[in-house]
């Protein structure tokens, strides 16, 4: 991938897991009692004190989730298959470096 094509991934990604898309459907996940009870209660005791209560696999998988969810919606006649690549190869990036660091299953705030 050349410099300028992973400005633009990075840049997507970024204004894309900071929209309002991906903050309601984490929202919904974070109150989905019935089909991820123990997330749904760890993220409400979490935000009784202020904090996220999610982990960072779980943000991720959001992310995932989220764009697999936006670009069927907005596909038109095929998928940029280029583009879902390079910004699933970046969410994958940040999971490799949480999970080298120690961070993936730990709670956020």
């Amino acid at each position: 991938m050349t410099t300028s094509s992973q400005k633009r991934i990075e840049a997507f990604v970024g204004s894309f897991i900071c929209s309002e898309f991906v903050s309601n459907w984490s929202d919904v996940k974070d109150r989905d009692f019935c089909n991820a009870p123990e997330r749904a209660e760890r993220c409400a005791d979490a935000a009784e004190n202020g904090a996220d209560g999610r982990t960072y696999a779980e943000v991720i998988e959001d992310w995932r989730e989220a764009f697999a969810a936006y670009i069927r919606d907005k596909r038109l006649w095929a998928e940029p298959e280029r583009f879902v690549n390079a910004v699933n190869d970046h969410f994958s990036a940040i999971e490799q470096w949480h999970s080298e660091h120690g961070s993936l299953h730990q709670k956020i705030g």
